[in-house]
């Protein structure tokens, strides 16, 4: 794995860019109980963090392929949007601009990604489809 590393670091480095060991990191991907036995990586002499979950481009992926960290900030930050259609009831506004506020605010939360994350098991899914039942109420 560090060849294959120092080749892209050289690949880069004839290209004049730079790889920041400070912002990469290390995570293997294993769906068994046990992790096999890591080698430490490094960029020009700095090791590499390893991490067991990380957030790339919004998604949290964890290390044994499950999405419970990414279900749980979803449905967090889905209950507190839903304070916008609460807003929007008590202002007595039509129901269009609920409706808007829904396909703004919420469902692009519940939707991003979700092909990358979209086989969860049920009680995962019950979690997000609690949010969407909240917000028809």
């Amino acid at each position: 794995m560090q060849k294959v590393l120092d080749s892209v670091q050289n690949w880069s480095n004839a290209n004049k860019m730079k790889l920041n060991a400070k912002k990469t990191k290390d995570m293997w991907i294993c769906v068994g109980k046990s992790i096999p036995q890591r080698p430490n990586l490094y960029i020009e002499d700095v090791m590499i963090e390893r991490v067991n979950s990380f957030k790339l481009l919004g998604v949290s992926c964890q290390s044994n392929m499950k999405w419970h960290s990414h279900t749980k900030e979803i449905t967090r930050k889905g209950n507190r949007r839903l304070c916008h259609l609460r807003q929007c009831r008590k202002a007595h506004l039509p129901t269009e601009v609920g409706l808007a506020t829904y396909c703004t605010k919420i469902r692009p939360l519940l939707e991003y990604a979700a092909p990358v994350w979209g086989g969860l098991p049920h009680y995962l899914v019950n979690d997000l489809e609690r949010i969407q039942r909240r917000s028809y109420i």
